[in-house]
């Protein structure tokens, strides 16, 4: 589904990760953080600006919004500007123009009946996989966790873990119905990005 130019992105500003951690941390928030070398790389790689007006904080135990997802997506995989307009409820909203950039190349369909986005929704752990699943286009993998059976995202839950994306809240599950905080998702990011510079 990648209509990249990703692999140069990553090997123009990916360091390795020991490099990450000897560098000044751009966030005051996030030391002692078990992502924090992940948002450092978000951070020099331009995928995040932080959370605040000044740039000085990331907010890493926030919950993840919808809008802040496409943000993140659209920055990390480079999809391309859309001039269409595709959900009625996200007109002025900061991340517009990711949402619609992500919804051109079908990693979003919106929530609901699909005519809306639902910007300020945090997004679960089951939304995020089936995110980034769609996005890298990600082969089936094996059931991995006994907590998703019932989930919709069961199928690209099993494809994050067989990637080496994910290894789950814990050893036996995933937590498909928790939010995932913006640290989290940093974590998920660069784990991402380091599958598809490998394939």
């Amino acid at each position: 589904m990648l209509w990249l130019t990703l692999s140069a992105l990553i090997s123009m500003t990916m360091a390795p990760s020991p490099a990450l951690a000897q560098q000044p941390q751009p966030f005051v928030d996030i030391a002692g953080s078990v992502h924090a070398e992940s948002i450092i790389a978000l951070a020099e790689w331009g995928i995040t600006k932080g959370c605040n007006d000044a740039g000085t904080l990331f907010c890493p135990e926030d919950p993840v919004t919808r809008a802040q997802m496409a943000s993140f997506l659209a920055r990390s995989f480079v999809t391309p500007d859309s001039e269409f307009d595709y959900f009625g409820d996200d007109s002025g909203n900061t991340h517009e123009d990711s949402i619609n950039s992500i919804a051109s190349v079908g990693i979003t369909t919106g929530c609901g009946s699909g005519s809306s986005y639902c910007p300020e929704s945090s997004v679960t752990r089951g939304q995020m996989a089936a995110f980034l699943a769609r996005t890298l286009d990600l082969p089936p993998g094996p059931d991995r966790f006994g907590d998703d059976g019932t989930s919709t995202f069961q199928d690209e839950i099993n494809s994050l873990a067989e990637a080496g994306i994910t290894q789950g809240c814990d050893d036996t599950s995933f937590c498909p119905d928790e939010p995932v905080t913006r640290g989290q998702m940093a974590s998920f990011l660069v784990r991402a990005l380091e599958w598809l510079d490998c394939t």
